[in-house]
């Protein structure tokens, strides 16, 4: 099974949507019904609200979820971290 598919395993098993899986992971939401429905991944518990999609954890760069690991994780890899911090660091001009 690949990665994709773990991870969408994982988010279908904390009941969110497809819609909210294909957001996060960018991929159609039909396209996470169809795997979701060839490999049984099944929803449990009750349904995820609007607050509670809102304040999923989000990368700081790309803004995909951020699924297992650490929970004070700001980035989902490694490039995310490295292009982030390049495009805001601070630049500050030497004075002689």
């Amino acid at each position: 099974m690949s990665d994709q598919h773990l991870r969408i395993a994982e988010l279908r098993q904390q009941n969110y949507s497809y819609r909210f899986i294909g957001d996060a992971l960018s991929l159609s939401p039909n396209t996470v019904k169809s795997i979701c429905r060839r490999q049984h991944f099944e929803a449990s518990g009750p349904r995820k609200t609007k607050e509670e999609k809102q304040n999923a954890p989000l990368c700081k760069n790309c803004r995909r979820l951020l699924i297992g690991g650490r929970s004070d994780r700001a980035f989902c890899s490694t490039k995310c971290r490295t292009d982030w911090w390049k495009s805001n660091r601070i630049i500050t001009e030497i004075k002689p």
